[in-house]
């Protein structure tokens, strides 16, 4: 950019020095290729303003997604933490489900023995009943009835 200027204004100076020695139709194409030049310098200097923008706000963005890329990882963190806490909780609470369920089966096993010593318990009383009941009275048997004398 500043080699365009440098040229503008060096081939400014030749047009004025050489004025007399070059020609119209010389001097009229430096003219016209220092107006490009300038147009050049104006519209480069215009897209450098507009990259300047944009990467102005594609760094205000970075930071954000920056800011935000810290944030999710903080509350990644947090999350793990409370899955491993979590799965800490599950192994405990399936320690306890196992010795409840043992518990329940030394219970099912003890209901079941004491249901066959109730059973048991019943038969040897009906065998007792049967034993102390009375034998039945004998039938009594007629006596000799006075008959006619």
């Amino acid at each position: 950019m500043k080699t365009a200027v440098v040229v503008g204004t060096v081939l400014c100076s030749i047009g004025i020095i050489l004025c007399g020695c070059v020609s119209t139709q010389k001097y009229t194409e430096a003219q016209n290729e220092i107006e490009a030049l300038s147009m050049n310098k104006d519209k480069l200097a215009a897209q450098n303003a507009d990259l300047t923008a944009q990467v102005a706000g594609l760094t205000k963005e970075r930071d954000t997604l920056s800011d935000q890329v810290v944030t999710l990882k903080e509350e990644l963190k947090a999350a793990q933490e409370k899955g491993a806490a979590a799965e800490g909780n599950v192994a405990s609470l399936q320690n306890e489900i196992k010795q409840k369920d043992s518990q329940i089966k030394a219970l099912n096993t003890r209901i079941e023995e004491l249901n066959a010593e109730v059973a048991r318990v019943k038969q040897e009383n009906e065998e007792l009943k049967g034993k102390l009941a009375p034998a039945p009275a004998p039938s009594p048997t007629p006596s000799p009835s006075p008959g006619p004398r």
